[in-house]
């Protein structure tokens, strides 16, 4: 029996391809249509709802593990666990700091990194934020560095961001992730790699370039139907003429590729931003009043709080919970901890449909589930390539999406992820299924309770841990087909959901 066909059959697909007539192709399988995956992506919908501390973890985190629903049972309520992790601070990761130490690039700045090649850059950024996905104890920090890392995105691939996006991640994103959005978005706004990536560093009076205003207005704030027109493109356009970066061989060696503001390029002329005017002369002062502008509008309150409700409760989110975040957004000035707060002050799994993992997520939370050891991410970038979401990696500015749509589609690498890590085929990375075991009765039932522990805190949906029981039989089962059960879990139906 081929790869697909075992996963197929010990996850209960098999039955469900059947019906439909054929098995598909590999070529299907791996550019294949949403209806197929859709069929098997919802294997796991109809499970009971778990409860309210698992659902927590699950949320806030890149993936469950039996050491994070401790501290959420230790905390006492949802809220408590909440306000653990919101405390970020004060969660000690000393021992990930230091293994990051080891990646020098990251704690460089922007001048230090022009003689470096930007391969190697990319190459301790990528590696250093998958090991913070999996190993950090800030996991709720994490998610909301992804989620803005999407918001404004930036490839790495694309320019001068090769260079430059490590100095975003670290003081704009990382710096802001539970700050003030307007604080964010200021910090995005003077950022080398965005001004490059979205062409305002050659952005100058008489000739303004207009991608950044567009992406501002309609990614970044208000939303593609948040109010704007073309004439507001235009003007937002015209104050940020100017905003550049200063370039490698500018006499300060320190200045050199940081943020400049080039008053001889500026259009000083009077302006009028959604219905605001902005005098004659005000040079930088036009930009930091549209950012004002934009961040006080009521249209950027729901669209950065519909964003957020998408990515923590579901894909369509109550409107009466996005307008209760919008709310706490406009009276706090945009108080990202403030609008997790309500948007976590009630939380009931009965009433929120579980979450596809987008491939990254998938893959993080089976390495954190299994307790992987990782020494080097080579192969683990393999994987995420194949699933189609490494990290940095897309190229429109939107970001990687946040739909089920989206991911339905590419089901193999998902399936043969789990499969690969535990036959020791993920260059770098390994898991110890002895030490996953340890204390474990070796029989069938007893590694599947396991299993049902560490991944699933409990929840897993009886029919898979059945078939991956059975798997494993006759008792004692062997290590090969422990190893084999715990890759299957991996890539099992209720595994894809959170």
């Amino acid at each position: 029996m081929n790869l697909f066909k075992l996963l197929a059959a010990r996850t209960g697909v098999l039955d469900e391809l059947d019906k439909i007539g054929a098995l598909p192709s590999r070529r299907a399988l791996l550019f294949g249509s949403s209806v197929l995956g859709t069929l098997w992506a919802s294997k796991g919908r109809a499970d009971p709802p778990p409860p309210v501390l698992n659902w927590m973890v699950q949320r806030l985190t890149m993936g469950f593990t039996g050491e994070e629903l401790a501290l959420a049972q230790a905390a006492g309520t949802a809220q408590d666990y909440l306000e653990y992790h919101l405390a970020y601070t004060a969660i000690d990761d000393s021992t990930l700091d230091q293994r990051l130490q080891s990646y020098p690039t990251l704690f460089m700045q922007p001048y230090e990194l022009i003689p470096v090649s930007p391969a190697h850059i990319i190459s301790e950024l990528t590696e250093a934020t998958i090991l913070r996905s999996v190993l950090s104890k800030r996991q709720l920090f994490e998610r909301m560095v992804e989620f803005w890392t999407d918001h404004f995105n930036i490839d790495i691939n694309n320019g001068n961001a090769r260079w430059l996006k490590t100095i975003d991640d670290r003081d704009v994103i990382r710096a802001h992730a539970l700050d003030t959005f307007p604080a964010l978005l200021s910090a995005s706004a003077h950022s080398p790699a965005m001004l490059y990536y979205l062409d305002n560093a050659s952005s100058v009076a008489g000739n303004p370039n207009e991608n950044y205003a567009r992406e501002l207005m309609e990614l970044h704030t208000l939303s593609v139907n948040g109010g704007y027109t073309q004439q507001d493109v235009i003007e937002v356009a015209r104050c940020f003429t100017g905003w550049t970066v200063y370039p490698t061989n500018w006499p300060v060696e320190t200045l050199r590729w940081t943020f400049r503001y080039n008053g001889a390029v500026h259009d000083n002329g009077a302006k009028v931003v959604l219905g605001h005017d902005i005098p004659a002369g005000g040079g930088i002062n036009d930009g930091l009043m549209v950012l004002d502008i934009l961040a006080n509008h009521p249209s950027t309150a729901q669209f950065i709080s519909k964003k957020l409700c998408k990515r923590f409760w579901s894909y369509d989110p109550p409107q009466s919970l996005i307008d209760d975040v919008a709310a706490t957004y406009t009276a706090t000035g945009g108080d990202i901890k403030e609008m997790l707060r309500t948007l976590f002050a009630n939380p009931d799994p009965a009433t929120v449909p579980p979450k596809y993992k987008r491939p990254y997520h998938l893959l993080v939370s089976g390495l954190r589930g299994a307790a992987a050891d990782i020494v080097t991410t080579t192969g683990l970038r393999t994987q995420l390539a194949a699933a189609g979401q490494i990290p940095f990696s897309w190229g429109p500015p939107d970001g990687y999406p946040d739909t089920l749509s989206a991911w339905v589609g590419l089901i193999l690498p998902r399936w043969n992820f789990g499969a690969a890590l535990m036959n020791n085929n993920v260059s770098g990375t390994s898991v110890d299924i002895n030490a996953f075991l340890a204390g474990v009765p070796n029989t069938a039932q007893g590694v599947a309770d396991q299993i049902d522990t560490a991944l699933f805190g409990g929840q897993m949906p009886p029919a898979d841990k059945d078939r991956i029981r059975d798997y494993m039989l006759p008792d004692p089962p062997t290590t090969a087909r422990k190893r084999e059960a715990l890759g299957l879990a991996i890539g099992s139906p209720g595994y894809q959901w959170y």
